[in-house]
């Protein structure tokens, strides 16, 4: 019986470890939607990164692009923000949100934060890729 009942405690555990593998929490999420035609350009949030990085002298910034969402080729820019002090945090998602909301053509730019992204519920065709400036 206390086999038994070893047996099912391990497989749960290793279930739960299972699925805590595949989400993740984003302190912030840039996320790209359309409205009828399309999404935003990215290159405003782009140049936020660049510039935001020469300033605070920061190596390198890791962006996970997650897409495509939908039809229209909606997609996230999720930030893990690992690279950042806690004050470079609190004024990157301050700047981003400043970008985001000038970004309305075709579509819109959505700040979203401390966002999980559970990578179980992606439909086919949706990736993640990892990318470094």
């Amino acid at each position: 019986m206390q086999k038994i009942f070893f047996s099912l405690m391990a497989i749960a555990v290793m279930a739960t470890t299972a699925n805590a593998q595949q989400a993740d929490i984003y302190p912030v999420i840039v996320s790209f939607n359309s409205m009828c035609c399309g999404v935003p350009s990215n290159e405003p949030v782009m140049k936020l990164i660049k510039r935001f990085k020469k300033q605070y002298k920061i190596k390198q910034v890791t962006v996970d692009s997650i897409g495509p969402m939908g039809k229209e080729g909606e997609y996230f820019l999720a930030f893990r923000l690992r690279e950042f002090s806690k004050s470079q945090k609190i004024k990157f998602i301050q700047q981003l949100k400043k970008t985001a909301a000038t970004m309305k053509e075709q579509g819109l730019a959505e700040i979203r934060q401390n966002e999980i992204v559970d990578k179980s519920g992606f439909s086919r065709g949706t990736a993640l890729t990892s990318l470094k400036f």
